[in-house]
C-alpha cells in the first residue's frame, strides 16, 4: 500500500508539472511575455545573465499560485491511501508511530551489543566519580500500544529489542526503572506523536522518583504544579508525515493535551549562593515532555538540572556531559538517565565512538 500511494503520488506531481508546462507556454505567447522577452533578447544582456532572470520572471508569473503542494499530496495519500510517508506509518484512525521503531536495522544486534558496553562504561565513570544513577529506559509505542497497530507490521528486531534489553542489561547492576509493567497502554501515548502523553510521563516519573528517594533520600523542596486546559498539540509525527497544515481536512485530529508547569518553593535571599543541582536529568526528547521533569521534581522533591536533549538518541546528552561538560556534575549526587528503546540498535555515533574510544 505505501508503494502504491508513492507512486499515485509521483503520477499526481507529472501531470501537475505537465499542467504547470501548459501555463507557461500559454503565457509566453501573450503579447505581454513575448515583448518583455524581444526587448531582452539583446547579445550583452544572454551573456550577463539578464535574459535568463526575465525568462525566469516570465515562468514564474505564467504559473498558479500552488502553495504547499507537497503538503496536499500528503494529505491526500493520509485521507484517500493511509499513507503517512517514508518516515511514519499509519495505524488505527487517529493514530500514527514512528516507521524507526517497526522495522530492521542494518546491523542492530551488533549495535545492541556495543550499547551494552556503553552502558557499563558509564556506569564505571560515574561510580567513579561517587555518583549514583537511575536509568529509564522507554519502551517503544508500537509495543505499549501495539491494539492501535491494526495491522502495520512490526519486525522481529523490534520484538526482540526489549527483551534482549532487559535479559542481558541486569548483568550490569544498574539501578533501572521498568515502566511497562501497570503501563496504561495505548492510554499513556499521543496519538499524533511519538512521546508519551501527560498521564504516561506521570507514571513513569513516579517510578523513577520513587528509585531516586530510595538511593538519596527524598529532597528537602515543596514544588507545586498545576495543569492548563487541553490545548490542541500538533504531534511530531503529523508534521514528519506532512500533515500539520492539512489536518482540518485530511486527518488525523491532533492530541488535546494540557501543558504542566512547576512552582518551586525557594529560601533564602536573592544574592544567596545557590547550590549546584544535586539531581541531573540527562536524556531524550521524552524527558521534555509531557512534563515529565515537573512530575519527577514534585514526587522526588528535588529540583532537578534538565540537560536532556532531542535526538539524543542512546546516550548521547549524558555521554557529552561526561566528556566535554564534567563540571556540571561537580555537586550532584544522582543522574537520571532515560533514553528510548528503539536507539538500542541504531546506528552508532560519532559521540559514541568517541566515548569508547573508537573515533576515526
Amino acid at each position: 500500500m505505501p508503494h502504491l500511494a508513492r507512486a499515485l503520488a509521483t503520477l499526481a506531481f507529472l501531470a501537475l508539472m505537465l499542467t504547470g508546462l501548459g501555463f507557461v507556454a500559454v503565457h509566453l505567447r501573450s503579447e505581454e511575455a513575448r515583448t518583455a522577452l524581444a526587448a531582452a533578447a539583446t547579445r550583452e544582456n544572454v551573456l550577463d545573465g539578464r535574459f535568463t532572470a526575465v525568462l525566469d520572471k516570465q515562468i514564474t508569473a505564467a504559473l498558479p499560485k500552488l502553495t504547499g503542494l507537497e503538503d496536499v499530496v500528503s494529505g491526500l495519500a493520509y485521507k484517500v491511501l493511509g499513507d503517512a510517508g517514508d518516515l511514519v506509518r499509519a495505524g488505527c484512525p487517529g493514530w500514527l508511530f514512528y516507521r524507526e521503531e517497526l522495522i530492521e536495522t542494518p546491523q542492530g544486534r551488533a549495535n545492541f551489543e556495543t550499547r551494552l558496553k556503553i552502558a557499563a562504561k558509564i556506569r564505571d565513570q560515574l561510580a567513579a566519580r561517587n555518583l549514583a544513577l537511575v536509568v529509564l529506559p522507554v519502551p517503544d509505542k508500537a509495543i505499549l500500544a501495539a491494539d492501535h497497530l491494526c495491522g502495520t507490521s512490526v519486525s522481529g528486531e523490534a520484538r526482540w529489542r526489549s527483551d534482549a534489553w532487559w535479559a542481558q542489561s541486569r548483568a550490569l547492576g544498574l539501578d533501572q526503572v521498568e515502566i511497562a509493567p501497570g503501563f496504561p497502554g495505548a492510554d499513556g501515548f499521543l496519538r499524533t506523536d511519538t512521546h508519551w502523553n501527560v498521564a504516561g510521563a506521570k507514571l513513569a516519573a513516579g517510578r523513577v522518583a520513587e528509585a531516586v528517594r530510595k538511593r538519596i533520600g527524598r529532597g528537602p523542596q515543596k514544588i507545586t504544579l498545576a495543569e492548563s486546559p487541553p490545548q490542541t498539540r500538533v504531534g511530531d509525527l503529523m508534521r514528519l508525515a506532512g500533515l500539520e497544515r492539512t489536518w482540518r481536512w485530511s486527518g488525523p485530529q491532533p492530541d488535546q493535551e494540557p501543558e504542566v508547569s512547576a512552582t518551586i518553593a525557594r529560601t533564602g535571599g536573592l544574592l544567596d549562593d545557590v547550590p549546584g543541582p544535586q539531581v541531573v536529568l540527562a536524556g531524550s526528547s521524552f524527558s521534555r515532555n509531557s512534563g515529565f521533569l515537573e512530575f519527577l521534581q514534585a514526587a522526588s522533591g528535588y529540583e532537578v538540572a534538565q540537560k536532556s536533549r532531542d535526538g539524543s538518541g542512546f546516550a548521547g546528552q549524558l555521554l557529552e556531559l561526561l566528556m566535554d561538560e564534567p563540571q556540571i556534575l561537580a555537586e550532584t549526587r544522582l543522574v537520571v538517565w532515560e533514553f528510548p528503546m528503539r536507539a538500542l540498535t541504531r546506528p552508532l555515533t560519532d559521540v559514541e565512538r568517541r566515548f569508547l574510544g573508537d573515533a576515526k
